[in-house]
């Protein structure tokens, strides 16, 4: 049994949904009795702990995620981030009809979920969650999900539970722009709010911060450092992408330049290519073609001018994957 159906365990208890998932490869009371910190690394990049799991680890993470976690409630209407059909694009095209813009972020969003956080939203949703002995494994869930006090970067659980966790925050931050007029999203830690104008505007770093103290956690504070006005008629960048005159959403000018300039020389010079490929993406042909399927779920209008200009056989040349199977 593969693909979605795998995880469609069904109305079970949680060994026979465990069974059903690793069909004996893996026991039950291992993963029960699973010593979390034997199963991680632990690294420090741009003073981030990140953690990384053993297979056999995030395997068990992955089907707590599949069979638990993706039951837990939380608030799809502006929530687009770890969700199908949601994405940083229609995070940001929400707000493509916005002349200004509050963005800001949480900081160290997933070390804030800490972990008697995770045991109440668990609680919370114990009834949505198909498995009928789910509360007897909460405490098991808890403790494999979390590590030193809360939920870890690199823990493939940590997405879903940072969601759900911030639902009550959600509820009460969307009632409150709809009151003003505004437009909310959130992408993980990123919040963003938009207007007609910055009427509304002067309160709105401390609204959020009262919101996310009195709804989330004491722990959950703005990132001061990364909290900005910006409006149209300025450079509307927003989760890397831009928001334009015109009201579309786009990818940014740099990375423009630098695929217009590869497909110059991609037609015209091969040496040039080279040497240009290897200067802007470490000679790595195959960041090119990562870039040229940015474009395509990004902007379609702009890969099309792509096309016209460059040739559309240039175009889906880069784009066929060529590394898959290497």
């Amino acid at each position: 049994m593969t693909g979605k159906r795998r995880w469609q365990v069904g109305k079970r208890n949680f060994e026979q949904a465990f069974n059903a998932v690793f069909h004996d490869k893996q026991a039950f009371n291992d993963f029960c009795s699973l010593d979390v910190r034997s199963e991680i690394e632990t690294f420090v990049i741009n003073s981030r702990t990140i953690y990384r799991t053993s297979k056999k680890f995030k395997k068990y993470l992955r089907f707590i995620d599949k069979v638990i976690l993706r039951h837990l409630d939380k608030n799809e209407q502006v929530v687009h981030s770890y969700l199908k059909e949601k994405s940083v694009l229609t995070a940001v095209k929400a707000h493509s009809s916005s002349k200004c813009f509050f963005l800001t972020d949480i900081k160290d969003f997933f070390t804030s979920v800490k972990t008697q956080n995770v045991l109440h939203l668990l609680t919370r949703d114990k009834l949505r969650i198909p498995i009928t002995d789910f509360e007897r494994y909460i405490e098991t869930i808890v403790n494999l999900t979390t590590f030193a006090g809360s939920i870890p970067v690199g823990f493939p659980t940590s997405p879903s539970l940072s969601n759900s966790f911030l639902l009550e925050f959600d509820a009460v931050l969307e009632k409150y722009c709809c009151e003003h007029g505004f437009i909310y999203t959130r992408y993980s830690d990123d919040i963003i709010i938009s207007g007609k104008s910055f009427e509304g505007f002067d309160n709105l770093e401390n609204d959020v911060q009262s919101m996310l103290y009195k709804s989330a956690s004491e722990d959950f504070f703005l990132n001061t450092k990364k909290t900005r006005l910006t409006q149209i008629g300025n450079k509307v960048k927003i989760l890397g992408l831009v928001i334009t005159l015109g009201g579309s959403v786009t990818i940014d000018s740099k990375y423009k330049k630098t695929l217009e300039s590869l497909l110059h020389f991609y037609i015209n010079d091969k040496e040039k290519y080279k040497d240009l490929l290897e200067r802007t993406l470490h000679g790595k042909e195959h960041s090119l073609f990562g870039l040229v399927h940015y474009v395509k779920s990004i902007d379609q209008a702009y890969l099309e001018k792509l096309q016209r200009k460059y040739g559309a056989y240039a175009l889906s040349a880069l784009m066929e994957d060529r590394w898959s199977d290497k």
